[in-house]
């Protein structure tokens, strides 16, 4: 019983993958034709329309860069106020 429940699971999984492989194959072809027509597009001179999401006036918050604050150093740990090594060595 467990050899048959396990050689169902590997049928199954080999199924699903080629199903996958399959899937993207389709719309790896269909992305390849896309590309060509759109080059075939640009070598001719022609300009391709903006798509309406290209366009929208108000900007994605999603897309938008994050920002990050400024942190300050501590008073104490100035780099000219702290002793060097060379002026160490001379006094």
């Amino acid at each position: 019983m467990l050899t048959i429940a396990i050689t169902a699971l590997f049928a199954f999984a080999a199924v699903l993958s080629v199903v996958v492989i399959a899937h993207s194959l389709a719309e790896a072809r269909a992305a390849y034709s896309r590309l060509m027509r759109e080059s075939e597009v640009l070598r001719a001179g022609l300009a391709l329309q903006a798509t309406a999401v290209e366009m929208s006036l108000r900007p994605n918050p999603a897309l938008a860069p994050r920002r990050a604050a400024a942190t300050r150093r501590p008073a104490g740990l100035h780099p000219h106020l702290l002793p060097s090594p060379l002026q160490a060595c001379a006094a």
